[in-house]
C-alpha cells in the first residue's frame, strides 16, 4: 500500500493493526505521533526564517515555534549582530540598568512574546531563525514533507501509540525498534548535512 497521503496512512494504520474496532481513533495515533515528532526531531526540513520590526522591544513568538536557533538584531545599521539568550530576571536587570546603550543585544521570552533588551529607542529589525512545527496532517492538508521523506517513521510511530489499545501484541516491541531506527536514521542524516565528510562522531540515541 502506497504511504502518499493522510487517508493513505490512516489506512495502513488499520491493517497493520488488523483492529476495526480502531477506525476512529487511528487519527488521535496519527497527531500523538506529531507531537512527538515535534518534541525529538531537529532536521534541516523544519528550519524556518521570520523577521519582524519593533519599537517597543516586544514581537509575537511564531505559532509554529519550537526551539530557537538565533535572533539577530539587521538594523539600525550601527549593530548587526547576534542576541544572546537570558534569564528573564536578567532581561528585567538589563532592562533597569540606566548605564546601557539602548542598542539591543540579550533576549528572553516573556508571555508568547519575544523581549529585548535593553529596550530599543526607535525602530529595530530582526531576524529569528528556528525550528517549526511539522505542518499536522489533516483532510485539508493530505500530506507534508515528513510524509514524502519518511512514511516508514510516521507508520511505525503511530503503531507504537496504539501500544495502550494493544496491551500485550507482540509486535510493540518491533514496532519501537523500527520508530527508533528511523528516528535515529533522520537525525543522523541531518548531523552530517552540517559537517565536513568525515567530521561527525556518530553517537547512539535512545528514541524509545
Amino acid at each position: 500500500m502506497a504511504l502518499a497521503t493522510y487517508s493513505d496512512l490512516q489506512a495502513s494504520i488499520a491493517d497493520w493493526l488488523n483492529r476495526a474496532d480502531l477506525t476512529a481513533v487511528v487519527p488521535d495515533f496519527i497527531a500523538l505521533s506529531e507531537a512527538r515528532f515535534n518534541r525529538e526531531l531537529r532536521v534541516a526540513q523544519m528550519v524556518k526564517v521570520a523577521t519582524a520590526t519593533v519599537s517597543d522591544g516586544y514581537f509575537a513568538v511564531p505559532a509554529d515555534h519550537l526551539q530557537t536557533i538565533s535572533l539577530r538584531l539587521t538594523s539600525p545599521t550601527n549593530y548587526h549582530g547576534k542576541c544572546e539568550f537570558v534569564s528573564i530576571q536578567r532581561l528585567n536587570e538589563l532592562n533597569g540598568n540606566p548605564n546601557l546603550s539602548n542598542t539591543s543585544r540579550y533576549y528572553s521570552i516573556v508571555d508568547g512574546n519575544f523581549r529585548l533588551a535593553p529596550q530599543p529607542n526607535g525602530e529595530v529589525t530582526l531576524e529569528l531563525t528556528y525550528y517549526g512545527k511539522i505542518p499536522a496532517l489533516s483532510g485539508g492538508n493530505p500530506t507534508n514533507w515528513l510524509l514524502t521523506k519518511s512514511p516508514d517513521l510516521y507508520l511505525y510511530t503511530s503503531l507504537m501509540q496504539a501500544a495502550p489499545y494493544l496491551k500485550d501484541d507482540e509486535r510493540v516491541g518491533l514496532w519501537a525498534t523500527a520508530m527508533g531506527q528511523a528516528m535515529e536514521a533522520m537525525q543522523l542524516e541531518a548531523e552530517r548535512a552540517q559537517f565536513p565528510e568525515g567530521k561527525l562522531n556518530a553517537t547512539r540515541r535512545t528514541f524509545g
